[in-house]
């Protein structure tokens, strides 16, 4: 009888170790899943040129995940008066790991839109005057022939330009500084210049941009939410 008990016991306790574990993978964005895949699989990897590569990949989605963070802990704190005291930072806290974000054109990217919304092709990141630029180009998704540029600017705000109907999708084919050269799948050539924020075809005519909501995943919250 005591067997019985005691193997029942080890049931449950495996079942609520599965259990926790499930509850902790389920808490982890889709993007912190695929980085530790990434990272597991190179753990595991026996050609070291492999697991290479898989670390490869995964350096671009932690960059993003960082600047993210950085983004929430640059956002305007709640007010004290309203939402009771903010917790007291860790002097005794371990500072978390420098991640250097890439610079120039990338493939290797975690992008913050639905695919539904947009199918990004690459993106391209670097500083101007000490600050970080973001920009992606793609398709919309519910039109991949319809080519889409998405700028982020130093305030963070998105700039959504849209190449129009049958441009193809776009390409980030080559960047010198702030200048991005633009190609699609139509044949068509524009420059971003995302110092000035500013899309031009090969005429030199300007398109024109919309301003859009940041997307939910990374959209600041709200004060007292």
């Amino acid at each position: 009888m005591r067997r019985i008990y005691l193997f029942i016991g080890t049931l449950i306790v495996i079942g609520l170790l599965s259990w926790a574990g499930i509850a902790i993978a389920g808490s982890k964005t889709p993007a912190e899943q695929q980085i530790d895949s990434l990272q597991q699989q190179a753990a595991g990897a026996g050609d070291p040129t492999a697991a290479a590569l898989l670390l490869e990949k995964a350096a671009p989605l932690s960059a993003a995940q960082a600047a993210q963070a950085t983004a929430q802990a640059n956002a305007p704190q709640k007010s004290s008066e309203l939402c009771g005291l903010a917790p007291a930072l860790d002097a005794n806290a371990t500072p978390a790991p420098t991640v250097e974000i890439p610079r120039g054109i990338s493939d290797w990217l975690q992008p913050p839109f639905s695919t539904q919304d947009v199918t990004v092709t690459n993106q391209w990141n670097d500083q101007v005057d000490g600050v970080w630029l973001t920009a992606y180009a793609g398709a919309l998704g519910q039109d991949p022939e319809q080519g889409v540029i998405i700028a982020v600017d130093a305030q963070g705000n998105y700039t959504r330009y849209l190449l129009g109907a049958g441009s193809g999708a776009a390409q980030f084919v080559a960047a010198e500084g702030a200048l991005v050269t633009v190609e699609t799948t139509g044949g068509a050539t524009l420059t971003l210049d995302m110092a000035k924020l500013a899309l031009t075809d090969s005429a030199g005519t300007a398109l024109a941009g919309t301003l859009q909501a940041a997307p939910e995943a990374i959209a600041a919250p709200s004060l007292c939410k």
